[in-house]
C-alpha cells in the first residue's frame, strides 16, 4: 500500500496504544476522532444507504473532511486479536465497516471470509477510499492499483496452487525406530 498511497504510516505488531502511533497522536491531539475499518455493533455503515437521518448527516461530514483510517492487516482471527489487545487505541477511533455483500477477488478455495462483505485488507482499503473521498480522482485511480496488485497476488497464488506438486511433502517411516 504505501507504493499507492501517500500519506500511510505501517506498523508491525499485536497491540498498539494512540501515543506509539505518530499520524494517530497528532489526529487525536488537533481535537479529530480517526475511523478503524473493523466490523462491529457501535460501526457505522460507509456502504449502506439508511432511514436514519443522523447516520447520512455523519457519513456525509465524514466525506467532506480529510480521514485518517486505521485499518488492522492479517487474517481475521489476528485483526480479531489485534483488536481486543489494542482497546485503548480502538477506545479512540470509531468504528467504520462495510455491510453490503461484496464478492473478494479472492476465490473462495482460497481464503474464506468470516462473512459475505468482509473482504481483505487491500481490497477494503481500496472501497474504503471510494466511499470516504468520491469525488477525488485520486481516490479511483488508488481503487485501481491496489486492486490490480491484489488481482496480481491471486493469478500467481491460484498458478502456483495449480503448479505445485501434489504429492506430500515427507513421507512417515513405516517402522518405528528405536
Amino acid at each position: 500500500m504505501p507504493l499507492v498511497l501517500d500519506r500511510i504510516q505501517v506498523k508491525v505488531g499485536f497491540d498498539f496504544v494512540a501515543d506509539d502511533l505518530e499520524l494517530v497522536k497528532d489526529y487525536l491531539d488537533s481535537g479529530r476522532t480517526p475511523l478503524l475499518l473493523f466490523p462491529g455493533k457501535n460501526a457505522i455503515s460507509l456502504d449502506q444507504k439508511c432511514d436514519d437521518e443522523d447516520q447520512e448527516d455523519v457519513i456525509r461530514r465524514l466525506q467532506s473532511e480529510e480521514q485518517l483510517l486505521v485499518v488492522l492487516d492479517g487474517t481475521w482471527s489476528e485483526a480479531r486479536g489485534m483488536y481486543l489487545r489494542s482497546q485503548a487505541l480502538m477506545n479512540e477511533c470509531q468504528q467504520v465497516q462495510f455491510e453490503s455483500e461484496t464478492d473478494s477477488i479472492y476465490p473462495v478455495d482460497l481464503r474464506k471470509e468470516p462473512q459475505r462483505h468482509c473482504v481483505s485488507t487491500l481490497e477494503s482499503c481500496a472501497q474504503a477510499l471510494m466511499l470516504l473521498e468520491p469525488s477525488k480522482p485520486c481516490a479511483a485511480e488508488a481503487k485501481e492499483y491496489l486492486e490490480s496488485s491484489m488481482q496480481c497476488m491471486v493469478d500467481k497464488r491460484m498458478q502456483v496452487s495449480r503448479e505445485r506438486n501434489r504429492e506430500p511433502r515427507f513421507e512417515r517411516a513405516s517402522s518405528r525406530i528405536c
